[in-house]
């Protein structure tokens, strides 16, 4: 009765070391830390649109906007993201033509629509055109594949310096089309904001100081997107975790068995071997652990002490101690399970 009660209390000591670890996988840094892209923080709804300002000691204002029309070829695994968007400008500056002097950082124009310009009743210049871009962007894939994005759209002044023009971001007028989709993904909201980029560079002009910093004006949009449901997260688990169940159903084999008692274990580690590989291929080549590989990590840390256990119940019915190997079968079919379970709701809602 001692043997069977100390037999018992290792196993449940086995099974709390293993929820243990995958905890300690979780809250582990072992890779650079997050960081998420945050969307720029978009301004107060009662603050009222900029109007273009005149030139003050030699600085212009240009307010800046973008309608994004739809979201095109969004890859992961490529860094990208091809985006359709509406992108206008409004300034009083008769010297400046902005429209004409913008580009998209980090981001190659693949087609652009004539500008059209016109004058406004204020004494203000107005212009817009379409653009296709094609942006790269890394992204943080940490929580994937729960993960949320933010796609950002960089529009920089590339001729005039801040001292000379400054953007401002017309957030009452910025907004995204009604149609705009991507499948498996929700739109969130879109914000936009002005800042400025700094170069410390003379760009190879002798005439000025190396290591001169410039700076210029830049517009950012982000469309933020959210994943929709819970659909895609259960399609890509569902062969992993039949494998583990696979691995589990050797616990109802008598351990004498070898071959079915000891294949389920060996193919459940294979089947869990090639759903970690179809995930990876779907992912940039990156050093960062995600949730996905989390979960991969549980299912083969799992699947390996399946076929411990068979080997230890084995082991004690050689021993003559096959009432004892009952036991450990017996609560390893209540603990592992729950042990698993507990490790995937932990991996998931402490992410």
């Amino acid at each position: 009765m001692k043997s069977k009660r100390k037999l018992t209390w290792v196993w449940i000591s086995m099974a709390a070391l293993f929820t243990i670890g995958v905890a300690d996988m979780a809250s582990r840094s072992w890779a650079a830390p997050k960081q998420p892209p945050p969307p720029p923080a978009a301004a107060k709804p009662e603050e009222k649109p900029s109007a273009a300002a005149p030139a003050k000691n030699g600085q212009a204002e240009v307010v800046v906007g973008a309608f994004v029309n739809q979201i095109h070829e969004f890859s992961l695994k490529d860094n990208s993201f091809t985006v359709d968007f509406y992108l206008w400008f409004r300034w009083k500056d008769p010297e400046l033509k902005p429209y004409e002097t913008w580009s998209l950082v980090d981001g190659r124009v693949e087609d652009k629509g004539e500008a059209v310009v016109k004058d406004l009743p204020d004494g203000s210049k107005h212009a817009y055109l379409r653009v296709v871009g094609k942006v790269t962007r890394f992204f943080d894939v940490t929580d994937y594949p729960l993960d949320n994005h933010a796609l950002t759209i960089v529009i920089e002044e590339e001729n005039e310096e801040i001292h000379r023009v400054k953007y401002v971001a017309d957030t009452q007028n910025s907004s995204a089309s009604a149609t705009i989709s991507l499948p498996g993904w929700q739109f969130a909201r879109l914000s936009s904001v002005a800042e400025s980029a700094a170069y410390t560079s003379n760009f190879g002009d002798v005439s000025v100081p190396t290591g001169n910093s410039t700076q210029y004006a830049r517009l950012t949009t982000a469309v933020s997107f959210t994943r929709a449901g819970w659909t895609y997260f259960v399609k890509m688990f569902f062969a992993l975790w039949t494998c583990v169940l696979v691995a589990m159903t050797a616990f109802f084999i008598k351990p004498t068995n070898t071959d079915p008692r000891f294949g389920l274990g060996v193919g459940a580690l294979f089947g869990a071997i090639a759903s970690q590989y179809t995930v990876a291929g779907a992912l940039p080549e990156t050093n960062v652990v995600t949730l996905a590989d989390k979960l991969h990590l549980e299912a083969f840390l799992l699947i390996i002490l399946s076929v411990m256990q068979s080997t230890w119940a084995l082991a004690l019915i050689e021993a003559d101690k096959a009432e004892a190997s009952h036991t450990l079968d017996v609560w390893s079919r209540r603990l592992i399970p729950l042990a698993f379970l507990i490790g995937v709701l932990f991996l998931v809602f402490t992410r």
